[in-house]
């Protein structure tokens, strides 16, 4: 009978205690000090040339191959969600807008500009 009762009282005291959850996102309160923050994005470049893979970054596709289709080169990518996209000379890549310059049998060859800097490109190559 003893240990019945020392149950039941632990029973309701565990069934009778609410606890703040920390992961329960009705619980949560936010902070009086916050403060609403301020970040300033670089001003995009506008391109003439076609965009493709706008919804991934350009460090998520991955180059898979080079075809020449009726004697143009077409560089074959894949992104995150295993999609292929086909890409040709002139063409921009990914969301920051790399232009496809060059496209050889061992690599292809990219032009970007940083944020903010539109007329300034820098080259990058890549290879098999």
């Amino acid at each position: 009978m003893h240990r019945f009762c020392v149950w039941l009282g632990c029973l309701f005291v565990c069934c009778t205690t609410t606890a703040a959850d920390p992961f329960d996102r009705s619980q949560r309160q936010a902070a009086e000090n916050a403060r609403p923050q301020t970040t300033s994005q670089p001003t995009k470049c506008m391109f003439n040339e076609s965009l493709l893979a706008a919804e991934s970054t350009f460090e998520q596709l991955k180059l898979v191959g080079v075809v020449l289709y009726k004697k143009e080169p077409e560089a074959l990518f894949l992104n995150n969600a295993q999609k292929l996209v086909i890409a040709k000379l002139g063409e921009r890549l990914g969301a920051e807008g790399h232009l496809l310059r060059q496209i050889r049998k061992d690599g292809l060859s990219l032009a970007y500009s940083k944020p903010g800097q539109c007329e300034q490109t820098e080259n990058v190559e890549m290879k098999f």
